[in-house]
Formats: C-alpha cells, structure tokens, sequence
C-alpha cells in the first residue's frame, strides 16, 4: 500500500470530505480495488443524475485529487490528465467544494481551479488551514469565468517571495504598496488596512488574489482571507484567484476584453 493510500482516508476524516474512502489512483500502473469497481461508478452516476453532492475534490502536497484519482502536475500528460478527471465530474454549472492540505502547492491550486472553472463551475470554495482571524473556507471565481473587463482600480493582492505583502490596482497605475514581513510572517494587518481604503476608493466589485509560485497554498488563502474580512462595505462580489502569478505593480495580464 502507498503512503498516500493510507494517509488519504486520514486526511478525508480530519477535513471533512465525504465519500473519499477509496484508495486513490495514482497512475495507469495501480490496479483499482474491488471497492474502487464497485463504487466509483455510483459516485459518477449519482453526480451526472443531477445530486447536489459532487464527489469528492482534494489537493495536498502531492497535487489534485478528483473522486479518488491523483494528477501529479510534474508529470507528463498531467494536463489532460487533470482536464479528463475533472470534466468526469458532471458539474453542471454547481460550485465546487474543494478541501485543501496546508503543503498543497500555489500552482497545483491554479491548475485545478482553472479546469474547474473551464467545465462549468462558476465559482470554487476552497476549504483550507487558515489563521485564527482569517476564515478557514473561501469561495473564489476562475479566472475564465469572468465576462468584461473589470474596473482599472480593482484591487490585486499578493504576498511576495519574501513574505512582503504587495497591494496594487489590476491596471498597474503607479507602484504597489508593499507591506514587509512582520515577526509572524506576512503583516496582514497593515497590508489590511490598504486593502481597506483601496477597496473603498473603487467602485469595482472584483478583487483579484495570488501569492509566489514558490509558496505554499496557505499564503494564497490568507490573501483570499483578507480580502473578504477587509471588504467592510461587503462590495466585493468576485474575489478571483488568477490564472498566472502576477507581477507586483504591473498590469495583470490575460483578463478578458471588454464586451
């Protein structure tokens, strides 16, 4: 037995996760169990059939986790790989719940949000390890499911290589306010109170979030976090993890054109 086959139902207990006691695939080469054969094509069937529940979705420190079957993202062919597994999931326009282990990697977020969001999800809540005043759950928007142009002064956050936390508009119109790193890490604090009165200067109801793509995914969350806990006018109605990780101060790139 691998170690992620008995370490996953562990992990599945601790988060929350439903119905993700299968062992999961991890290559062409690992035959499936006789549960695997028994139960997985339920979980389809009852996910095409229109359930509320989707099957579980899960990234660790290992990469995506779709109803039981790994995409390691360095491999060759993971791409379509991940883009097979996810549009198995019958999503159907529904949100996706997705659970998310402390020393899951930035990109491996990107990636699965990004093909979620190309199947059909319009928008992706991301179940994570969190700081005590941050919250533990986000909901995000895929990049590719964004229609227009958004405001020049929509906000973009991100927190650096070196844990300063860098706050600019999406246009790039002047040079982003960077928040070095406190005692603890990333000064959420007073990156906070930026977020704040940027938030209340612009008349946009779409924020944009990422960090490094060095870091860990928790460093992304506590972006995502901020952004909804520093929202006191509660105007943001998208708070969108980008595709590409952006350059603090410059405009972000590959947005959509205006209609």
């Amino acid at each position: 037995m691998s170690r992620l086959a008995s370490i996953f139902p562990v992990a599945c207990l601790v988060l929350g996760v439903p119905a993700c006691g299968d062992t999961v695939h991890d290559g062409p080469g690992m035959a499936p169990t006789s549960a695997q054969k028994t139960s997985k094509p339920a979980v389809t069937a009852s996910a095409s059939s229109g359930d509320k529940k989707l099957p579980p979705v899960l990234v660790d420190e290992e990469g995506p986790v779709v109803n039981g079957t790994r995409a390691r993202m360095k491999d060759p062919g993971a791409d379509q790989k991940l883009k097979r597994i996810v549009s198995e999931l019958g999503i159907e326009s529904r949100q996706v719940e997705v659970s998310v282990l402390k020393k899951a990697k930035l990109t491996d977020v990107m990636a699965l949000v990004r093909e979620l969001g190309a199947a059909g999800a319009p928008t992706v809540k991301i179940s994570a390890p969190a700081r005590g005043d941050l919250p533990k759950e986000v909901v995000v928007t895929p990049q590719n499911k964004l229609s227009g142009k958004p405001a020049d002064c929509s906000l973009v956050v991100m927190i650096s290589d070196n844990f300063a936390v860098d706050v600019w508009n999406v246009k790039g119109a002047g040079a982003a306010r960077r928040h070095t790193k406190g005692q603890a890490g990333p000064d959420v604090s007073l990156a906070g109170e930026t977020m704040t009165k940027e938030l209340k200067k612009c008349d946009s109801k779409i924020a944009f979030f990422s960090s490094h793509g060095s870091l860990d995914w928790e460093y992304a969350h506590i972006m995502g976090g901020a952004l909804v806990t520093k929202d006191g006018e509660k105007k943001l109605e998208s708070i969108v993890l980008l595709d590409e990780v952006p350059t603090p101060g410059k405009p972000v790139e590959g947005l959509a054109s205006e209609k």
